[in-house]
């Protein structure tokens, strides 16, 4: 090898070995860091292979653009110079803005974008180092001093992190206090404007801030970094007349403020662009005037204007964007049937088209043990807040007061579940089709056992459940449960139905498997409730002698 080519090649090579050992470096101090933290139960993880690190160093929402990033007093970097003999400083840009650099000298690089601050550092080395390279990298953004103004909760002054945006100090701004109100910030954030905010800077320049396209598009002119001396003016913004609206299939429906410039391709990018289905090419824009009536509608080719192939249409307050979707009903439609079939789970059906009967062919049809007399459909519940709603409009259209109790015991019933009116009877047995309803999604059919025996409880001997017998009377069943007890209230003995939980008397109803036979007692009264009685009868019976002493007189 030459010797001028050794000359030129040493400067590298120790370069990169200084790079090797200063990583291996880092390395183990982080390794030797991360072992000696304070977690409960580290050691343990560490030993196992899992290393715990706390997060260092400030939370950002995305890498620093160096771009956008304005330089300033306080800011730290870490210079390393690549020569012969590689140099490491960690530098603060000074109160007056400049950057000292050891063996280079003073570079100013306030209010200079991080980008050009780089570069005109990297310049001035150069001149001392010819063949050396230059890294600058920021390793601790400034604190600030910012001033918010205008539609926020707190106004005043506010000290941030220069790596932050308009967003971060707005938010600041907004931060609940002690003492204030939920409603006080809904009402400032419902009448701030986000998209004509006014970013004033030191220099007398200004810009305007939009975080409404900031949002949609990612870019960093709308939402830019703070600067010490700031100054961020919020105004306020007509909620009802300086806006746009953009509905139907988009990803976030809703209505937007408006601002100069805007366009229907910005409207769709404000909404988050089209959902799954959308109509992309036959897109309607409705347009006011200023009476508020529609004077026009307009179908448009959406799809073309996001590509750049048609025109843009430049948007007015008042404008609406309407994407309509395509016809679409397919759906998880499926219902659920368990019990005594011989396959029960989850099935699909048709939309409006399925019947009980089919499902249950589906399913295998019944088992042996199926109990169709106590089988039931059950409909998804309706949810409470239908339930008040119609229950307070029934009320103001009417309801009896002697019917407003057992209302409100059906519609809270009705919460829990909503039974489809069927007989499995009638249409597994008898063959009667009156009673094949069509199912709907989410319904859920429920085939019992067979219980092959009546409950027979109250005032018996023996309660307890008693074998079914098809054509049994209920005294049958109650001589099997021993027979009523002398406390017994015999004239009042109910049968509850096993599926709708309906008090019937016998005379009414023949017993059915799975059915209840209740016996009721004689109420216990103290003494005093018949002497009330007694007193009672008293008083009606001297009425009664009174009134046949004064006929007999009037008579004489």
């Amino acid at each position: 090898m030459k010797p001028e080519e050794l000359t030129r090649r040493v400067p590298r090579l120790l370069m990169f070995v200084f790079v090797a050992l200063s990583f291996t470096c880092v390395t183990a101090q982080t390794r030797r860091e991360t072992s000696e933290t304070d977690f409960p139960g580290d050691k343990d993880r560490v030993s196992q292979g899992t290393v715990m690190v706390q997060p260092r160093g400030p939370a950002l929402e995305s890498v620093i653009n160096p771009a956008n990033y304005f330089v300033g007093p306080s800011d730290g970097f870490s210079v390393n110079i690549w020569s012969s003999k590689p140099l490491a400083f960690e530098l603060t840009v000074t109160p007056e803005g400049t950057l000292i650099i050891p063996t280079v000298g003073e570079v100013q690089v306030s209010q200079m974008t991080l980008a050009a601050a780089k570069e005109k550092v990297a310049a001035a080395v150069r001149k001392r180092y010819l063949e050396s390279e230059l890294t600058m990298t920021l390793v601790n953004p400034r604190p600030i001093v910012v001033t918010v103004e205008g539609e926020v909760l707190n106004t005043g002054s506010y000290t941030m992190a220069a790596y932050n945006r308009v967003d971060k100090v707005l938010e600041a701004a907004n931060k609940l206090m002690p003492g204030e109100a939920q409603s006080e910030l809904d009402n400032i954030k419902f009448l701030m404007s986000t998209r004509r905010i006014i970013l004033r800077h030191n220099d007398r320049t200004q810009s305007r801030v939009d975080l409404q396209r900031f949002l949609a598009l990612k870019e960093d002119r709308w939402n830019p970094y703070l600067r010490e001396g700031d100054v961020v003016v919020v105004p306020p913004y007509d909620v009802h007349r300086n806006v746009i609206g953009v509905y139907g299939q988009v990803n976030a429906p809703g209505r937007f403020e408006f601002a100069d410039g805007d366009s229907v391709s910005d409207a769709i990018r404000f909404a988050f662009g089209f959902s799954p289905g959308a109509r992309e090419d036959s897109v309607e824009l409705t347009r006011q005037d200023r009476t508020g009536y529609i004077r026009e509608r307009t179908s448009i080719d959406a799809r073309g204007i996001l590509a750049g192939t048609v025109p843009d249409i430049p948007l007015q307050p008042g404008d609406r964007i309407l994407v309509r979707g395509t016809v679409d009903q397919r759906g998880d439609y499926r219902v659920k049937i368990t019990g005594e079939v011989l396959f029960p789970g989850l099935y699909p059906i048709t939309r409006d088209s399925t019947r009980l009967s089919e499902l249950v062919r589906s399913a295998g049809g019944f088992s042996d043990d199926a109990l169709l007399s106590s089988a039931e459909v059950l409909r998804q519940p309706v949810r409470e807040s239908d339930v008040e709603t119609e229950r307070l409009m029934s009320i103001r259209g009417g309801v009896p007061p002697d019917d407003t109790t057992d209302f409100y015991i059906e519609t809270t019933l009705r919460m829990r579940k909503e039974q489809v009116t069927t007989d499995f009877v009638k249409l597994f047995v008898r063959g009667d089709q009156s009673s094949d309803v069509f199912l709907q999604s989410g319904d859920e059919v429920i085939i019992p056992s067979r219980k092959k025996t009546v409950y027979v409880f109250g005032q018996v001997v023996s309660p307890g459940h008693v074998p079914f017998i098809a054509g049994e009377d209920v005294w049958r069943y109650i001589e099997r449960a021993g027979g009523v007890t002398d406390r017994s209230r015999r004239g009042d003995i109910k049968v509850i139905k096993a599926r709708s939980r309906q008090w019937l008397n016998p005379g009414d109803t023949s017993v059915e498997e799975g059915d209840f036979i209740w016996v009721p007692k004689v109420p216990d009264h103290p003494f005093g409730y018949y002497l009330g009685i007694i007193a009672q009868s008293a008083t009606v019976l001297s009425v009664a002698i009174s009134i046949v002493l004064l006929v007999n007189q009037y008579k004489k």
